[in-house]
């Protein structure tokens, strides 16, 4: 009787756990196709520019949507909708924005968190001196990959602002792990020369 109670029990925890994961996916899917058709709309330039002092239309967006803009990283094929926020909604939809840092495209440090196994997958192909762009409804800002470390968790400095303009993108390490992750895999990258403010 028993293992009979217990084998129903897990039969209902597997079926919960495949319809958390295909509403997810769902959630997912139809948030990319409704606001990525926005975020088309409201880009309209394609051009790397300067630095700017504040990022008013995507913080203005953020506020009202969530939208942030697209990261992509062209050598690896990642392009992915840029959320605000860091928690378990946002990052099931997208690119994360970490709260307190600086909106792509201003001076500060912009930070960007991602789940390893999703939308910052690609990371573990990403090497020094590849193009990162951010495209934005204040503009597109271009970066160029000048590190990439793993780190301990703890390491919050690397999210701190900056006295120069960085990009630092944030996911969790081994790539292949199975559960939480022990470290954090930490690309930086710097302002593309020939755009800078």
């Amino acid at each position: 009787m028993f293992r009979k109670r217990l084998g129903w029990g897990f039969l209902v925890l597997g079926a919960g756990l495949v319809a958390f994961w295909v509403w997810a996916a769902v959630d997912g899917l139809a948030f990319r196709a409704t606001f990525g058709r926005r975020l088309d709309h409201l880009l309209g330039h394609d051009r790397p520019r300067p630095l700017i002092a504040e990022a008013s239309v995507s913080r203005r967006q953020a506020g009202e949507s969530g939208l942030i803009g697209r990261i992509e990283i062209p050598r690896v094929g990642l392009s992915e909708l840029m959320i605000e926020g860091t928690g378990g909604r946002a990052l099931r939809r997208g690119v994360g924005h970490v709260p307190r840092t600086a909106f792509p495209g201003e001076r500060g440090n912009v930070a960007l968190a991602g789940h390893r196994d999703s939308y910052f997958a690609r990371l573990r192909d990403v090497a020094k001196g590849d193009l990162i762009r951010l495209e934005t409804p204040d503009g597109v800002f271009a970066y160029r990959v000048s590190s990439i470390q793993i780190v301990e968790p703890s390491r919050a400095d690397l999210l701190a602002q900056t006295g120069s303009p960085r990009l630092t993108l944030v996911t969790c390490y081994p790539f292949h792990w199975v559960g939480p992750a022990p470290r954090r895999y930490v690309v930086v990258a710097r302002p593309e020369k020939g755009v800078r403010a």
